[in-house]
């Protein structure tokens, strides 16, 4: 192909997508104007970016999309982890590169770690951007599991980069599960969602293993307090599951 077909070619490929994820946003933010989202405990996150630290609000990654609505104009910075198996299917490679292009639209930055030659060289260009001053948000139990339980993850970060923890609690009234690990929920049109902040969480630089498995139980036991919360607030009953009951397979 010439040169000046192939630069046409381009152009409107770069439209293309670029009108594509214009109108998935805005079918997205219409979609979100007909949900009610109720924030509790904002104030502890207002009161953390006053201090002059970053936060690093951590999620369940099945609770994700209310969440990263409600505060996409925080300027937050998103890890994207990357499955290096040779036999990951093409078509999950092209729903994870969409998504992250929708993220990016939504005003989040996002740092994909398939730019990197390993997930080690992905996380510390993260720890990085944090150093910087930027805040984020995390899935506590991604990207692979097991669901609802907190990794080292956050407690790493928040040792390596000064980041504050905060934790959240989220509960929609009405929605469907996607059928995938994470159970990852997905709202009716015209739904009540809650979203709890919890207490802000610091991890000292100087933290050793003992005290960051510590700092990853009190992460992993306020988050669950946190989601009794939100469950309360919006009216449902209060179901408090031990650590066993939470690991057993439905």
């Amino acid at each position: 192909m010439p040169a000046p077909l192939r630069r046409l070619a381009a152009q409107i490929s770069g439209w293309g997508f670029y009108l594509a994820t214009t109108l998935i946003v805005e079918a997205f933010l219409f979609f979100e104007c007909t949900l009610d989202v109720r924030v509790y405990g904002m104030e502890k996150f207002k009161e953390v970016k006053r201090a002059g630290r970053n936060p690093l609000l951590v999620i369940w990654h099945g609770q994700g999309m209310i969440p990263m609505a409600a505060f996409r104009d925080e300027r937050l910075c998103l890890y994207a982890s990357h499955a290096r198996d040779p036999n990951y299917k093409k078509y999950l490679q092209a729903i994870r590169w969409w998504t992250l292009r929708f993220i990016e639209r939504m005003g989040y930055r996002v740092l994909d770690a398939s730019q990197f030659k390993s997930e080690s060289r992905g996380v510390m260009q993260f720890v990085d951007i944090l150093r910087s001053g930027t805040g984020s948000v995390i899935a506590a139990d991604g990207p692979q599991g097991p669901i609802y339980r907190a990794k080292a993850g956050p407690t790493f970060l928040a040792k390596k980069a000064d980041v504050v923890l905060i934790p959240l609690g989220v509960v929609i009234s009405g929605g469907f599960e996607l059928d995938q690990w994470d159970r990852f929920e997905i709202p009716w049109p015209f739904a009540r969602a809650v979203i709890v902040i919890g207490e802000p969480i610091v991890v000292s630089s100087k933290a050793r293993d003992k005290e960051l498995e510590a700092a990853r139980l009190e992460l992993e036991t306020s988050m669950h307090a946190l989601t009794e919360e939100a469950r309360r607030r919006i009216g449902f009953p209060v179901t408090v599951l031990s650590a066993a009951q939470r690991e057993a397979p439905n």
